[in-house]
């Protein structure tokens, strides 16, 4: 990488923690393009050259840390005696309510702005840039299993575990992250069951 180039790279992940400092702090509507520029240290101009505006950083965020998350669950799993479908479904959805419910700001940022066109995109490093659907699509193939909708399985578990979870981990309501967790993934493995195609 050239000097110029790692100086930009500084320069856009200046803005990056910036932004997902300010955004968890003040919320994204109550924060401005010059806000992440003067908190970065640099001119507002300097942001236009790497993103379009504040939804763009905003969802930029969104696929990094997404990105993280998916892959530490997916390193895990590979390490692994999981194999059925159900049961590495759960234990990705698992390790990551562990790692958001150890860092809150995280999962308040997350699921305030997560919406399923950046979820279905986000890159899963070390894995020939597969995104978190290729993963999911990866273990429905290897259980030989026949689901009809899949998209629409999988966007369902994603919507149902973060929704459940931001309440459980954030408000500790109606019940703790613990006490939600066995039901959670009973109806994970309900909905599954719900698409699978058995004749």
């Amino acid at each position: 990488m050239s000097k110029l180039d790692e100086k930009k790279k500084l320069k856009q992940e200046a803005l990056l923690s910036s932004a997902f400092k300010l955004f968890t702090e003040k919320g994204i509507n109550n924060t401005s393009i010059a806000d992440i520029a003067s908190s970065a240290k640099l001119a507002k101009g300097t942001f236009y050259l790497y993103f379009k505006d504040k939804y763009d950083i905003r969802d930029r965020l969104i696929t990094n840390q997404g990105n993280r998350l998916f892959e530490n669950a997916n390193k895990a799993l590979l390490n692994s005696e999981y194999n059925t479908l159900e049961d590495c479904v759960i234990f990705i959805a698992d390790n990551i309510i562990d790692q958001l419910s150890e860092h809150p700001a995280l999962l308040k940022f997350i699921s305030k702005n997560l919406s399923w066109a950046v979820f279905s995109n986000i890159r899963i490093a070390g894995r020939d840039n597969m995104n978190c659907m290729d993963i999911f699509e990866e273990l429905i193939d290897k259980s030989g299993r026949k689901f009809r909708e899949k998209n629409m399985m999988i966007f369902m578990i994603v919507e149902l575990v973060n929704s459940t979870c931001h309440s459980a981990i954030i408000y500790k309501s109606p019940v703790t992250l613990e006490e939600l967790k066995p039901d959670l993934y009973k109806t994970i493995r309900h909905i599954i069951e719900q698409f699978e195609i058995t004749d």
